[in-house]
């Protein structure tokens, strides 16, 4: 028997605060990207904070949005779509975030978090974040974990100007059903190494 077909939503906007964010620019300090989780992602192919897939879980609305479908064969046909029960599933390479600033110098570090627009520090961030999403009638929960760089090791990473890291995606049906919301919120965090201005995404 197959879990619910559920989706990954990550919606990015923006949020401009502190010192005169240089938007227009292209320079930003740091970006918080709120991701709307119903077990899902927004994302803004023009944004500073870049989302990006090629994966066959991963579909590109037309309206930009990215959103991650947990089907067994990443299509979500027939009887046999969705995860397994009681059985964890790893999926490598889910989707790519990137430094899409236009100022040469502006390095980034990238982190995950739950549901905040509080920028941490870079010695906050996190390489890995589990969300647990319950379905809307309660009769089942889901972990999802969200891995920077890769399950096994997950990091922070600091990326230039251009450069991307992949984003590992592990889902766990063996957890026991707590009434968890169907809705919960992944953060995606890009601290710039200069602290001059800051812009936050969510």
């Amino acid at each position: 028997m197959a879990i619910n077909r559920r989706n990954i939503l990550i919606g990015l906007g923006a949020l401009v605060g502190g010192g005169g964010a240089l938007v227009g620019t292209g320079a930003f300090t740091t970006v918080s990207a709120a991701r709307e989780v119903s077990v899902s992602t927004a994302g803004d192919g023009s944004a500073f904070l870049q989302l990006g897939s090629s994966s066959p879980y991963v579909d590109d609305d037309t309206d930009g949005t990215l959103r991650l479908t947990l089907d067994a064969d990443g299509q979500g046909s027939g009887e046999d779509a969705g995860f397994n029960e009681n059985a964890v599933t790893t999926l490598t390479d889910v989707f790519t975030i990137t430094n899409n600033s236009a100022e040469a110098n502006n390095s980034v570090q990238v982190g995950l978090g739950s549901s905040s627009t509080a920028v941490p520090e870079t010695s906050d961030l996190k390489g890995s974040v589990t969300l647990t999403v319950g379905s809307s009638d309660s009769s089942e929960d889901v972990d999802v974990t969200f891995s920077v760089g890769s399950l096994d090791s997950p990091n922070t990473p600091t990326l230039d100007p251009g450069e991307s890291v992949t984003v590992d995606v592990k889902v766990d049906t063996t957890v026991s059903s707590t009434g968890a919301n169907d809705s919960v919120d992944l953060s995606i965090f890009a601290v710039s190494t200069d602290s001059t201005t800051t812009t936050t995404s969510s």
